[in-house]
């Protein structure tokens, strides 16, 4: 993927542009302010992506917890259910 740096002055003048770059052109922008990145516009798709590999590589974590401890899942199950009802 392809990265632009723009300052956040740049990024107001053309905005649209910068959307368009990342949208069709499957650019990175990079926002800076005094030359220090402080944000990134990727496109929507991207985003899901990598939003769908951090949910799997914490389902990976906890799975990987769960089988190194001695707790059951029926164990699990019951103690957050009685969580939930003293919640209610």
């Amino acid at each position: 993927m392809n990265t632009l740096n723009y300052s956040i002055a740049e990024g107001k003048k053309n905005f649209s542009k910068i959307i368009k770059a990342s949208e069709e052109k499957k650019q990175e922008i990079i926002i800076t302010r005094r030359g220090n990145p402080v944000s990134v516009i990727i496109p929507y798709q991207e985003y899901k992506k990598n939003r769908k590999r951090e949910a799997l590589r914490t389902i990976q974590e906890t799975r990987a917890i769960y089988h190194q401890s001695e707790i059951t899942a029926k164990e699990i199950y019951e103690t957050s259910r009685r969580i939930l009802e003293e919640k209610a």
